[in-house]
């Protein structure tokens, strides 16, 4: 029997298992593991993925597959493995972490056809819709419901469709749809240098046709293949040209494959190749010594703000390079990829592809493709670029590891440093961490021997480490009043340095306008239908958003409770302080950086791009603006609001407020004129606060460790966070609490003594999206014990709990609120 005969395929579903197909006999010779498949699966088609091949089945009744979409396989083994592992440390399927590493809307999608069973079509009643359904399916033949709604004229006929089936006159049958994203072509011209006419035919050609004449004499002594759209602008041609051209057996037109490319400026700045000062050349030794043998190696750079990380990065990569190996760079924000990828673009020769989510669907897919087939050799781009597919990857480097945008909120959630780590061990190659303010957790496990610490403790210019100087509000409010935006002391700074033409960053890691609207007779508050949170007031637009679920209303003129008018727009978010300022400094440019003005395709990339060339006087923005942004003309760095996150319900909350403070504090004075910070807090005193001003990560890191021993927090204990969620709030309670049975149950079957369990208790925000949230914590010593505890509680979970309830595991969680 054919080795190929039989499949195991995995489905993007929350089943860990495979399933097998067998493959029809015309796609055999092309079956292999790491291929996509379009399969039947219940009464639906999926695109799975598959994992192993066979010669035979011992199942009775199989399946087959309906088609395999591409021409090779589309995951390495390498992949494949990594998958698998991230399917077992996080607790998902393999099909689930399979359908991450793929680029966003390649699936082959499914939607269901009705077809008339005659033979069933009897008397009976029949409302008029009904008879409308019946009338143009025996016309026209299986229809959609789409195609069935535009003839009924409704915007839905699932009920009637319903209906019909269920009395047997439509039967259901799903069928393929075409993926949203699909291989780009256009249409090229190739002379056909074996019918080049004489010059008496060419001379005729040039009185009956002086437009096909012209196109055919530019190809002849010009490039003889060209882009068909080309032709058509330069000649003020159409297609009927080429085709008389071609009729005349001249010339041939074929579809070739193009790549929609992002576009990126290079960054003419980092084309030099700077000489590396001792720390610098230390740690590039040291990283090399490992490379250059393809050993494993995890290192943990330290660098402060300004201290050349980026330059030890660059070297590391073109001398991996050098030795045939690919590189994957890794970058935490959207923000930071266009800077980071016009350096690249500026020192590499190879082609450099980009993966984001901020690219179009369209230019991720090609983008991934080129990297599949070995076109680039580097890799930049955000959390997803962890799977870029290179065949030989040789360093991996995670620029900022410290970034919480590095763990996958979604399932799987995963953290890409983590996955960084092991796919460098899986590769034999090189992981580089790299932070000014790196995790706890990181700097923990580099002291436990688990990484290599390399430390770069001065800037790699002249420029110092800006004065940093804490604003006591407390006092200003008692002062000036409460309702003061800026301190006078942040005023006059920002003052003085518009009129001195050099530039201002001013944080506030809250966007909108006003963070909610009360109302001052009743207390009312306008909040979420969906969520249990307050929605925003944003100015430019005039409406409410949530935060969470994205929901949008109109701003209420009156209380919803009491009826009063006027209600207050109470807190300030970047809107507010942009307002603000614009009224406070109407000479100065003013912009604004935040989710709001990013959203659109290149937001980042304008905003950040118009710092660079001066023209912005004064940004204002969320954190987007604190994270590895290198602009020498930023001498003065305003933060409005120090204590928002710490009083996050989070034992990270000082750890997050520190790294934010010193990262935005990083990005004043990189150049010739010295930078300066001005910080202001209601709690000048906290620890956390002390430390980033002094530029003391030493001084943090000794207080936190030792409030995480303590506690016995991670990194000394290792945590999951399991969430259960439902519509219905009684389903919910009672969901949770029989998952807390679970879990004692499972330690108790498991003999797993000494672990923790936390809860249950209500999500902070107990409400999101319609769904009511609980959460229940374990902790343990063992990374293993948690692993195989929440895996065991997942299947007995979803084994008993109605399908109303979900859980949702998260192994080492960042936020449970």
């Amino acid at each position: 029997m054919n080795e190929r005969a039989f499949v195991d395929v995995i489905l993007p579903i929350p089943l860990d298992r495979p399933f097998t197909y067998a493959v029809p006999a015309a796609l055999r010779h092309r079956a292999a593991a790491g291929m996509r498949a379009i399969v039947p699966f219940q009464k639906r088609i999926e695109t799975g993925t598959i994992v192993a091949l066979a010669p035979d089945c011992a199942l009775e009744k199989v399946r087959s597959i309906i088609d395999l979409p591409d021409e090779g396989p589309l995951l390495s083994q390498e992949l494949l493995d990594l998958c698998r592992w991230i399917a077992d440390y996080y607790c998902c399927s393999w099909g689930e972490a399979l359908h991450s590493a793929v680029p966003a809307g390649i699936a082959v999608r499914s939607k269901m056809r009705y077809a008339l069973q005659l033979d069933q079509l009897g008397a009976g009643r029949y409302t008029e819709r009904q008879r409308k359904v019946i009338a143009e399916i025996h016309r026209r033949g299986p229809l959609t419901e789409k195609q069935l709604a535009q003839i009924a004229g409704a915007t839905a006929l699932s009920n009637t469709l319903r209906t019909l089936c269920s009395r047997g006159i439509l039967r259901a049958e799903p069928v393929a749809v075409d993926s949203a994203v699909s291989i780009q072509t256009e249409t090229c011209v190739r002379l056909i240098e074996a019918a080049v006419p004489a010059a008496a035919e060419l001379e005729r050609l040039q009185r009956r046709a002086p437009k096909q004449a012209a196109v055919y004499l530019d190809l002849l002594h010009g490039e003889p293949e060209r882009v068909a759209a080309h032709l058509y602008e330069n000649h003020g041609i159409a297609a009927a040209t080429l085709k008389a051209l071609e009729e005349r057996g001249l010339i041939a037109r074929f579809e070739r494959e193009f790549y929609r490319t992002p576009e990126f400026a290079r960054d003419g700045h980092a084309a030099r190749k700077h000489e590396l000062n001792a720390e610098q050349h230390r740690a590039f030794e040291s990283i090399m010594a490992v490379a250059g043998e393809k050993r494993y190696q995890t290192y943990l750079l330290q660098g402060i703000t300004g201290s050349g990380k980026t330059e030890v990065y660059l070297q590391a990569i073109e001398a991996v390079l050098s030795l045939g190996r690919d590189a994957i760079m890794l970058v935490p924000e959207i923000s930071l990829t266009p800077q980071t990828v016009g350096r690249f673009k500026a020192r590499f020769n190879t082609d450099i592809a980009v993966l984001h989510s901020g690219l179009g669907a369209g230019e991720r897919y090609d983008e991934w493709r080129r990297a599949q087939r070995g076109e680039v050799r580097i890799v930049v781009g955000a959390r997803s670029a962890i799977f870029a597919p290179l065949p030989d990857v040789g360093i991996i480097i995670v620029d900022e590891e410290h970034d919480t945008s590095y763990k996958q909120g979604d399932t799987p959630r995963y953290h890409a440093r983590d996955v960084a780590v092991y796919r460098a061990r899986m590769n034999h190659a090189v992981c580089v961490l790299g932070s000014a303010t790196p995790s706890v957790e990181s700097r923990f496990n580099s002291e436990r021997g688990k990484s290599t610490l390399l430390t770069l403790s001065r800037r790699a210019t002249q420029a110092a480490l800006p004065g940093v100087e804490l604003v006591d509000m407390r006092i200003e409010t008692r002062e000036t009043g409460p309702n003061a935006v800026l301190s006078r002391r942040l005023e006059e700074a920002v003052t003085e340095r518009v009129r001195a033409g050099e530039q201002v960053l001013l944080l506030l890691n809250r966007r909108g306008f006003a963070p909610f609207v009360l109302c001052p007779q009743c207390g009312w508050v306008a909040e979420c239908p969906d969520c249990n949170v307050s929605m925003t007031y944003h100015a430019k637009g005039s409406f409410l958003s949530c935060h969470y679920c994205a929901g949008r209303c109109q701003v209420p003129q009156v209380c919803d409770a009491c009826y009063f008018n006027p209600l207050l727009f109470l807190g300030a978010g970047t809107q507010k302080i942009e307002d603000y300022l614009l009224r406070a400094f109407p000479q100065a440019r003013i912009e604004r950086m935040d989710a709001d003005t990013t959203s659109g395709k290149g937001g980042h990339a304008r905003i950040l791009g118009r710092l660079a060339q001066g023209e912005i006087d004064i940004l204002v923005g969320t954190q987007m603006i604190a994270k590895g942004h290198d602009y020498p003309g930023v001498t003065l760095v305003g933060v409005i609001n120090a204590d928002t996150g710490l009083s996050l319900p989070d034992f990270r909350a000082a750890e997050s407020t520190f790294q934010l403070l010193t990262q935005v504090a990083g990005r004043a004075g990189r150049g010739e004129r010295p930078g300066s910070v001005l910080i202001q807090t209601y709690r000048p005193h906290h620890y956390a606060l002390q430390a980033a001003a002094q530029h003391d990560y030493g001084a943090f890191y000794g207080r936190e460790i030792h409030e995480r021993e303590r506690a016995l927090y991670p990194p000394f204990r290792r945590m999951a966070n399991l969430m259960i969620e439902s519509e219905d709030p009684e389903e919910a309670e009672r969901g949770v609490g029989l998952l807390h049975r679970k879990v004692r149950d499972a330690i108790v079957r498991l003999g797993f003594h000494g672990i923790e369990v936390l809860g249950p208790s209500p999500a902070t925000v107990r409400r999101v999206k319609k769904k009511y949230r609980w959460n229940l914590g374990i902790l343990s010593k063992s990374a293993t014990r948690v692993n195989q505890l929440c895996r065991a509680v997942r299947t007995d979970f979803e084994e008993s709990a109605p399908a109303s309830v979900h859980l949702k595991v998260d192994l080492d969680p960042y936020g449970t609120y």
